[in-house]
């Protein structure tokens, strides 16, 4: 008997120290996201849509950490839940079926070494600086990176993204043209009060790759890549199984002299999937075009006032040989709260667009204003003016300024618009902040121009916001 406990003994020891080696901590955090918002989203004349909305978001990480060197990230996300949507969960009863995966991936360390491995779902997004957010690509998908710093100033990241793949549902067996595949190369360089950051990158683009796929590739990447009258008809049907897209730019961030600041953004991209038919012409498949962005600002004690400009090319003439916008991949821009994404979860944002391309910009802005304790605010205003040229319009290319919005309102060279913004946060407690967004977008376009096409825009339109933040 006694051998016998002796023995449990043992292997209960054994089994504690094996499961002690193979502890892991957990760690998890998130953001209760909900608002209420009333707005004009859609600028079309008696458009009919609801100006008013209520939503509701869940996001959770988990990051289930072994050693500094290994370390895997979940991160779930419940929602956007529109109040009163059956189909979302938010209806009466709720019970919906709304759990996203977003990310999934592992980071390990390679022994001996410095550098670090991320393989698995995780964020991508492309060097930028000026506070624009990246006009090309800030999206999450499906890869590995490998980083390394090599020296106190000089890093490298590595990476290859797989944004699609085996999605054409007409397909009984897997097509050698339907994958689209991006690798990459930045290099950050930090030096004492400067940042540059030089990046590449290029990618192969299945005929077939925009066939079946989900939202972002149909609704943001299709029509962000392709020129105007491009669809998935139009690039299965070119004379090249196999496409090609490449970026060149580069990211600068001077401090130096405090509290001035400067920063740059800029970049070059082109398309290239061959010649297809489009009315029974010729139609060049490609899209080819740049962008640059500059910042300036100044720090202040209650305040941070600055200046904010940026060019993006346009569209010429001609609607059958491509197009001369920055072809965009699934851009993510955050410059204001209204036109675009800056907003505190306070909804009714990218009513101008996703990205920048085609259009002009200056940008006058007073961040991080703060005259009492948890109270800040941020007042932003700026012109807009299109760089693509009127005949695209006129040859019925496009019939809704905003159909384009996936990489940015199409705007003309006779197009115009003002928005203006002030935004105020006030931290209720250490983890709990209270958001009210006001906006204000004035619409110039030119009324003979879409009226000849059949679109007439809103000129004035408003946006009221309210949103609560719970981080944990």
């Amino acid at each position: 008997m006694k051998r016998i406990v002796t023995l449990i003994l043992a292997a209960g020891l054994i089994l504690g120290a094996t499961s002690a080696a193979q502890a892991v901590d957990f760690k998890v955090s998130g953001l209760m996201q909900h608002r209420v918002s009333f707005a004009d989203r859609n600028f079309e004349k008696h458009n009919g849509d609801d100006k008013m909305r209520a939503c509701s978001r869940l996001r959770t990480q988990i990051d289930v950490i072994a050693s500094e060197s290994l370390k895997g990230v979940m991160f779930f996300e419940i929602g956007h839940q529109n109040w009163g949507k059956s189909a979302q969960g938010a209806a009466l009863g709720t019970d919906g079926k709304e759990v996203k995966v977003r990310y999934s991936y592992v980071d390990w360390a390679i022994p001996q070494t410095d550098a670090k491995v991320r393989m698995g779902l995780q964020k991508y997004t492309l060097p930028n600086f000026t506070g624009i957010g990246s006009p090309i690509l800030d999206a999450d998908g499906a890869g590995i990176t490998i980083s390394n710093q090599f020296t106190e100033n000089v890093g490298t990241n590595l990476f290859w993204l797989r944004a699609a793949n085996d999605n054409d549902p007409e397909m009984t067996k897997h097509d050698a043209h339907d994958a689209l595949d991006f690798i990459g190369l930045t290099v950050p360089l930090t030096f004492d009060g400067v940042k540059v950051t030089p990046w590449g990158m290029g990618g192969i683009i299945g005929q077939d790759s925009f066939k079946g796929s989900g939202p972002d590739m149909t609704g943001i990447a299709m029509p962000g890549m392709l020129p105007l009258g491009g669809d998935a008809t139009i690039a299965a049907s070119s004379d090249k199984d196999h496409g090609s897209i490449w970026y060149g730019g580069i990211a600068a961030d001077v401090t130096y002299f405090e509290p001035f600041r400067f920063a740059l953004d800029a970049a070059y991209g082109s398309v290239d999937m061959g010649t297809s038919k489009y009315n029974g012409k010729n139609f060049d498949v490609k899209r080819s075009g740049w962008y640059a962005a500059f910042l300036a600002e100044y720090k202040l004690e209650s305040c941070t006032p600055g200046l904010l400009f940026w060019y993006s090319s346009g569209d010429d003439a001609n609607p059958y040989n491509g197009s001369e916008r920055l072809p965009s991949i699934d851009p993510d821009v955050y410059v204001t709260s209204y036109g675009f994404d800056g907003t505190n979860y306070g909804g009714a944002a990218q009513t101008l667009g996703y990205g920048i391309s085609g259009t002009w910009a200056v940008m006058a802005r007073v961040k991080d204003i703060s005259f009492m304790e948890d109270l800040s605010h941020v007042l932003r205003v700026v012109y807009y003016q299109g760089t693509n040229n009127k005949e695209m319009v006129r040859s019925k290319m496009i019939s809704n300024p905003q159909d384009s919005v996936a990489s940015m309102m199409y705007l003309t060279t006779g197009d115009k618009a003002v928005e203006v913004n002030f935004d105020t946060e006030y931290k209720l407690y250490k983890n709990l902040s209270l958001f009210v967004e006001l906006g204000y977008i004035r619409l110039d376009l030119d009324k003979d121009l879409w009226k000849g096409v059949g679109y007439e825009a809103k000129e004035n339109n408003l946006k009221g916001t309210f949103s609560i933040i719970y981080k944990f």
